[in-house]
């Protein structure tokens, strides 16, 4: 049963709702086969989105089961605040919730006619914060009962932000178009500590508090995107392109190239309680168990793995063909490099 679907305009900062009516997504019995691109927990259940707006749910991680989803957009991230309530981010601006474990899911924000995806999205408490091209930033502070979106002009260079306050001053209507293209792409949001995270295109890299207010820039010498950023123990892991993988032990101020021996683009990283993973392009599964030492696994297929999660002595993984598991045995010691 399908409800009447309503999308969100932005006027000035806070969404209003106007009509418009997505496709729904299909069932289909091949969804596990296909393209996923993020897979989490809720509770005790696995959840995995990918393209078509195929969300997929499973007790057992052999029996999945579509969700009903109103939109078969590519999906880009998923994550819950606890068993119950999750959001999934896609293209199109397309922002989903669920209030019942993954089952069934309403659009909270749907704009086509932005030609932007949301990338990425980090449930923390109360706070949803989800990103996505050109600088897209939208968050709740109620658990997403209700949202704005904010344009973060602290982390513009110095010459695009004197540049806009001007424009915002004598030219206002034309201070809102140029906005849109000024910031990089956002491509994650990470929660370290007590502070978030923000990686994206040619070489960004911010943080701020957990409540997304007051970005700093973090300089990293590196110009190429990044996809991924995990702490491990007193460690920063910042992860890219081509195989690129950056840690820093002061906090940010330095950062050195660990040796991953492939250059395959790393797409998000998982840290557990004894192995932190960093899955990437070509089958790659990159893993370290002591913060220094990075060993490969890869898949017999090559093809591309875009995130993955641990349950049971299993390492789920969504995949450019689907859903696969590997035993987590296959990552628990040292492999070093000729």
């Amino acid at each position: 049963m399908f409800k009447n679907i309503l999308s969100i305009m932005f006027v000035g900062t806070v969404f209003t709702a106007v009509a418009q009516q997505p496709t729904a997504a299909m069932k289909s019995k091949l969804a596990q086969n296909q393209l996923m691109t993020d897979i989490t927990l809720a509770g005790s259940k696995l959840v995995a989105v990918g393209e078509r707006g195929h969300i997929l749910i499973s007790e057992d991680g052999e029996q999945w089961q579509q969700a009903n989803v109103p939109v078969n957009v590519l999906l880009t991230s998923i994550d819950f605040k606890n068993d119950n309530v999750g959001f999934v981010t896609g293209h199109d601006a397309t922002l989903l919730k669920t209030t019942d474990g993954g089952l069934n899911w309403s659009i909270v924000n749907y704009q086509p006619e932005l030609d932007k995806p949301l990338l990425d999205i980090k449930v923390l408490n109360n706070n949803v914060i989800a990103v996505g091209a050109y600088g897209l930033f939208l968050q709740s502070t109620d658990a997403g009962e209700s949202w704005q979106d904010s344009f973060q002009d602290e982390l513009l260079i110095e010459d695009d932000r004197l540049y806009l306050e001007e424009l915002k001053e004598f030219e206002p209507d034309t201070y809102i178009k140029e906005r849109q293209y000024m910031l990089p792409h956002f491509n994650s949001i990470n929660v370290i500590g007590e502070e978030l995270y923000i990686a994206g295109e040619a070489g960004f890299l911010a943080n701020s508090d957990v409540n997304g207010a007051d970005w700093q820039v973090i300089e990293t010498d590196y110009f190429g995107s990044y996809f991924s950023i995990v702490k491990v123990e007193e460690s920063l892991l910042l992860a890219g392109l081509r195989g690129n993988l950056f840690k820093s032990e002061d906090d940010g101020e330095s950062w050195r190239l660990l040796n991953t021996g492939v250059k395959a683009t790393i797409n998000s990283a998982f840290k557990d309680s004894q192995v932190t993973y960093f899955f990437a392009n070509s089958g790659n599964v990159f893993y370290t168990l002591d913060n220094e030492v990075i060993n490969n696994y890869v898949l017999d297929d090559g093809k591309a793995v875009m995130a993955g999660v641990v349950l049971n002595n299993f390492v789920y993984l969504a995949t450019e063909a689907g859903i696969k598991k590997v035993p987590t045995s296959e990552f628990t010691s040292n492999k070093a490099r000729d």
